[in-house]
């Protein structure tokens, strides 16, 4: 697997870390959901980003790193975009 597979997964938990940091309640809990459809020989990858237990992104892809790292974008962009800038 490329780095670059995970440069989304990376950023997601570095931006988590750093939330945790300065959010007293400590880190985020971040889990994934992976699930396959399709044949065996040629499967589907369906990965869902829970932040404390909210889906906050879904990907798909026909490697579960793929799935997992369009899902982690989305999920980053949601928490970018709902949080404001620091002064």
């Amino acid at each position: 697997m490329s780095r670059m597979s995970n440069d989304a997964i990376s950023s997601l938990n570095n931006y988590l870390q750093g939330k945790g940091r300065d959010n007293l309640d400590g880190l985020s809990s971040l889990t994934w959901v992976d699930s396959t459809s399709g044949p065996k020989d040629l499967p589907v990858w369906t990965s869902v980003c829970k932040i404390n237990g909210v889906e906050r992104g879904r990907g798909t892809g026909t490697r579960k790193h793929i799935a997992r790292n369009q899902a982690a974008a989305v999920a980053l962009n949601y928490l970018q975009a709902e949080t404001p800038p620091a002064n």
